[in-house]
C-alpha cells in the first residue's frame, strides 16, 4: 500500500507541474497589469516601472516562474502583491473556514443523498423516482449562486430563522452547507441510484433472497456494498471540488475561505495568489484521487492496489 501511495504522487509531480506553468503563462497572457489595477491611476509610469520592479514582474518570463517553482518546493508561495502578507499565511488563515463548510456541505450530501438514491432504485418507475430525479435535476442545472440568494432570501429575510453571512457561530454555517449540500446531494443520488439498479440485478443479490435472507439485509449488507464504489468516486472528487471550488458560496455568505481569498486574488491580478490557489486545487485533487482508490480496496476485497 506505501509503494502504492509512494508511486501514485510521484505520477502527480508532472500534472502540478503542467498545471503551474499553465496558470503562469495564462496570467501573463490576460490583459491588465496587478501595479496598474491595485494604484487604478493615482501613480505615474515612473512609480509603476519602479515597483514593477521591486515585484520582479520585468524579469524575464522563464526566470520569474523557475523562482517561484523553486521558492514552492521550499513551501514560499511568495507575497501577495496587494496585501504584502505572505501567502502562505493567507491561505493558512482561510482553510479552517473552508475545511468545516467542506466537511459540513459533504455530510449534507450523503445524509440526503445516498438514501435518496437506494429509495429511487427500490421504487423504480414510480412516483417517487420519478419525483426523486426531476428534484435532483433541478438542483444541478440550478446555479449555486441563484440557490444561495434564494435560500437567504426565504430562510434569512422572510422567515428569520438562519443568518444569512458571517462565519462567527455553528448557526452560519447551516445555510452555506445545505446550499453546497444539496447540490452535490442531487449527483449522488443518481449515481447512488444507478448504481444499486445496476447491482440489485445480478445473480448474487438473488441468491441472497433464494437464501431466504430479509430484504434489509440483502440491501445493505450486500447490494449497497457493491454500489458505493462509484458513489465513493463521486463524493470523492466532490470533496475536492468542496475545498477549491466553493467560491460563489463563500462571496454569497460571506465566508472568509479560500474562495473569497481566490476571488480577490482574482479581482486584483494578484499573481501570487493565484498561482497558489491554483495549485493547491491541484495538489487536492491529485489526494483525493489516491484516497478514493484506496478506498475501492476497503470496500471490496478483490481489488489490489498495484
Amino acid at each position: 500500500m506505501l509503494a502504492y501511495i509512494i508511486r501514485r504522487l510521484w505520477q502527480g509531480v508532472p500534472v502540478l507541474l503542467g498545471v503551474s506553468v499553465i496558470t503562469f503563462i495564462l496570467m501573463h497572457v490576460v490583459p491588465g497589469d496587478p501595479v496598474s489595477a491595485a494604484f487604478e491611476k493615482r501613480a505615474d509610469p515612473e512609480t509603476i516601472a519602479r515597483i514593477r520592479h521591486e515585484l520582479g514582474l520585468d524579469r524575464p518570463l522563464p526566470v520569474q516562474y523557475a523562482d517561484f517553482l523553486v521558492k514552492a518546493l521550499q513551501g514560499d508561495l511568495g507575497q501577495s502583491f496587494q496585501t504584502r502578507q505572505p501567502v502562505a499565511e493567507m491561505i493558512r488563515g482561510a482553510m479552517p473556514a473552508t475545511v468545516k463548510l467542506t466537511l459540513s456541505a459533504v455530510l449534507v450530501t450523503v445524509v440526503i443523498g445516498v438514501p435518496i438514491g437506494i429509495i429511487s432504485a427500490l421504487h423504480r418507475g414510480s412516483a417517487i423516482d420519478y419525483m426523486a430525479t426531476v428534484t435532483a435535476l433541478s438542483f444541478i442545472s440550478a446555479p449555486v449562486f441563484w440557490v444561495a440568494m434564494v435560500a437567504q432570501l426565504l430562510f434569512g429575510h422572510r422567515w428569520g430563522v438562519l443568518p444569512i453571512s458571517g462565519f462567527d457561530t455553528p448557526q452560519h454555517l447551516v445555510l452555506p452547507a445545505l446550499v453546497l449540500g444539496t447540490r452535490y446531494a442531487a449527483s449522488v443520488a443518481r449515481y447512488t441510484r444507478s448504481s444499486m439498479l445496476d447491482v440489485i440485478g445480478q445473480d448474487f443479490i438473488r441468491t441472497a433472497r433464494a437464501k431466504g435472507l430479509s430484504g434489509r439485509v440483502v440491501i445493505f449488507r450486500h447490494a449497497l456494498k457493491n454500489a458505493l464504489i462509484p458513489v465513493v468516486t463521486v463524493i470523492g472528487l466532490e470533496i475536492g471540488g468542496l475545498l477549491t471550488g466553493s467560491i460563489l458560496t463563500e462571496s454569497v455568505f460571506g465566508i472568509p475561505g479560500l474562495g473569497l481569498v481566490t476571488i480577490r486574488g482574482l479581482n486584483a491580478l494578484d499573481f501570487p495568489v493565484i498561482q497558489a490557489t491554483v495549485l493547491l486545487t491541484a495538489v487536492i485533487f491529485v489526494v483525493m484521487n489516491i484516497v478514493v482508490d484506496i478506498s475501492y480496496s476497503l470496500l471490496d476485497p478483490r481489488i489490489r492496489m498495484t
